[in-house]
């Protein structure tokens, strides 16, 4: 498609176009590339210039003041150059301005809120994109919610001049303030072919790690509700880097400039979607760090058991049964020498207490014929009769025991104490012969315990050696549990700070963007210096002194050079950052105009034109300048607000003067 206007004659390719040249690029098919688009909601749309112009028919206010005065304010407009002028301050310029911003924008910028609390109804007429409509609000202080809005439609301009709301047809309706805007700016933005603009805020989001900054129709009404010269932003009141390059983009028509938007966005997103998961990733190998370790340490012992089992699986088990039977006999010897002692042990100790039994009785014995042969009894012990006095001539006499008439014993104590020693004797040599017969018990007892533990363990070596050569099963289950070690371990070493190359999403939005952007700064290099000369002229023509060129470029700046010396759009007075944003505003026009496209609304709102350091002499050639282009352009709009109603003495239409002799405008 040849650019309408350009003198290159350059193509810019249609979508089916770059579907193809980006598919051609990754090895792809072109649906495959749309559909990975449409995947991150992308759509490339053919470069066919849009009607955006705007274009306010009439104004109409009522309401209340605080006094309780009605007031109401009805304006007729239309293309051309329209000045709201008072001299005295708080006379309502402004807000009389903003009162016309606030149903073109969704939301007034600057109305103070005493003025907001007086108004009961505010509507406009105006054609947008050729389409008569009406954005009528109605405001009820003790409803809730305060604020209403219907968007009406009718099929002729005429019939909108001339018609109620009643006669119209109802398009779209809102409740509250925050749904008015809402609705207000869907409508716009629909009927002039408008998208979102998204722009990536580095470290915006909740995680402070990227998001996309969504633009809508305010950040859009920034190009026609200008600045003053106090803001250092060239285009728009919404303070985004990137921004006002992309409304430029927008209204000098650059071809794919939104979907180049829109794929830089997708790809940073994607980008950061990729790094948040790499993170992940490595968060998650950091946390497993524990279990990888016991994993490594669980396999080294079960690699160590089976190549234990598979070099016992071939081993003789001959010696092994060899030194079974040993420590079997060996035990069972051991054991049948501990019986016998145990036996004999037992024998000795028997005859070891009879021995001092023997030993006890003999001494108790030798004890009572002490004692008892030094008594002289003087009655039976039994029944306590009195022995007669023969009994005792008797004992005396013939020995014969008074008591039993026996004869008395005779009692050798040389005989007594030889047979007790002798006694002790006995003793003394069962004690001696059962501790010997009891160590020679313990020792053979230790020896049984050490043949029971050689008995096991031969036992335990011969069954192992068995049970190996046997066990295939326990081996299979070993070898497939160090086999699923091994697999955790690999799935979980994840080489960290590598990205793997692939074809999906990501790498599409980055290669699309690549191939988009290469038609975009063609198209914006054979566009732009057209801008910057119209730019040029026209801010000499307003009163910027000694400029010698400018540069707009593809970022939004404006690079002046003033008397030899590059100056930023920033350190520009503030009068003369006004000039440059009518300028720049007006170049648009020019140059859509050139090419026959209106990408731009045509609508320029300008408040307090005089208050920039624009003395009267610079300011009455600016108001010239802009009645004039609005001759050059007819669709051209300016609505401008001044204290100095003498600026336009002569300049502008008196029907196209809104002002009056009272106090207030309205």
């Amino acid at each position: 498609m040849i650019i309408p206007g350009s003198d290159s004659g350059a193509l810019a390719p249609g979508p089916g176009q770059l579907l193809e040249e980006v598919a051609g690029l990754m090895g792809l098919k072109p649906e495959q590339v749309e559909g990975a688009l449409h995947e991150a909601a992308i759509a490339l749309r053919g470069p066919v210039p849009a009607d955006r112009r705007l274009t306010v028919l009439r104004m109409r206010i009522d309401g209340v003041k605080h006094s309780g005065e009605r007031f109401d304010f009805d304006q007729l407009l239309g293309p051309g150059v329209w000045v709201i002028a008072h001299p005295a301050n708080s006379a309502g310029k402004t807000s009389l301005l903003e009162c016309l911003v606030w149903p073109l924008r969704g939301a007034p910028r600057d109305l103070p809120p005493d003025v907001r609390s007086w108004l009961r109804t505010l509507s406009v007429d105006v054609m947008v994109a050729g389409r008569p409509t009406r954005i009528s609000m109605e405001f009820t202080p003790s409803a809730r919610p305060a604020a209403a809005c219907r968007i009406w439609t009718a099929e002729s301009e005429a019939t909108l001049r001339e018609s109620g709301d009643e006669d119209l047809r109802l398009v779209a309706e809102a409740s509250g303030l925050e749904d008015t805007s809402r609705v207000i700016s869907g409508y716009l933005m629909d009927a002039l072919r408008m998208d979102h603009i998204s722009m990536w805020q580095q470290k915006g989001g909740a995680d402070g790690e990227g998001a996309a900054q969504v633009h809508g129709w305010a950040s859009y009404f920034g190009a026609c509700y200008l600045n003053p010269g106090g803001e250092e932003i060239l285009l728009g009141d919404v303070s985004a880097v990137g921004l006002p390059a992309r409304l430029l983009e927008l209204f000098v028509d650059v071809p794919y400039s939104t979907a180049l938007t829109q794929l830089a966005v997708a790809a940073r997103r994607e980008t950061k979607l990729v790094r948040q998961r790499e993170r992940r990733a490595e968060d998650d190998a950091t946390a497993r760090k524990s279990d990888r370790d016991a994993w490594q340490r669980e396999l080294a012992e079960l690699d160590a058991a089976i190549a234990e089992l598979r070099a016992q699986q071939d081993r003789d088990v001959t010696p092994l049964l060899a030194a079974a039977d040993q420590a079997g006999a060996r035990l069972r010897d051991r054991l049948e020498h501990l019986d016998g002692l145990e036996q004999a042990l037992a024998e000795l100790a028997a005859g070891r207490v009879r021995a001092q039994q023997a030993l006890m009785d003999a001494q108790e014995t030798w004890q009572a014929r002490r004692v008892l042969g030094r008594l002289n009894p003087v009655c039976c012990p039994r029944c306590e009769e009195p022995l007669e006095a023969e009994r005792r001539v008797q004992e005396r006499q013939s020995a014969a025991c008074a008591v039993c008439t026996r004869t008395l014993p005779e009692v050798d104590a040389e005989t007594a104490e030889a047979a007790l020693e002798q006694l002790k004797a006995q003793v003394s040599a069962a004690e001696a012969a059962e501790g010997k017969a009891r160590d020679l018990r313990d020792v053979v007892k230790t020896e049984v315990e050490q043949a029971k533990a050689a008995q096991r363990a031969a036992h335990a070596a011969l069954q192992d050696v068995l049970s190996v050569s046997g066990a295939h099963h326990k081996l299979r289950e070993l070898e497939l549990r160090a086999a699923m070690l091994r697999g955790q371990l690999v799935a979980t070493g994840l080489q960290l700070g590598g990205r793997t190359p692939d074809s999906g999403p990501s790498s599409v939005l980055e290669t699309a963007h690549d191939v988009v952007r290469q038609y975009v700064e063609a198209a914006a290099k054979r566009l732009f210096p057209a801008m910057d000369a119209q730019i040029v002229e026209l801010a000499a023509r307003f009163g910027v002194q000694n400029l010698d060129s400018v540069r707009l470029n593809r970022a939004g700046h404006v690079n002046a050079v003033k008397a030899g010396v590059g100056t930023a759009f920033r350190r520009l007075s503030r009068g003369d950052r006004l000039r440059m944003r009518i300028a720049t505003v007006i170049a648009l026009l020019r140059v859509g105009a050139a090419r026959g496209v209106a990408t731009h609304p045509g609508l320029l709102l300008i408040d307090s034109v005089a208050a920039e350091e624009v003395t009267e002499v610079p300011a009455r050639t600016l108001i010239a300048e802009l009645q004039a282009l609005s001759e050059e352009l007819p669709g051209l709009q300016v609505v401008l607000t001044t204290a100095q109603p003498e600026l336009v003495e002569g300049l502008v239409p008196r029907e196209r003067l809104i002002t009056n002799d009272g106090e207030h405008l309205f």
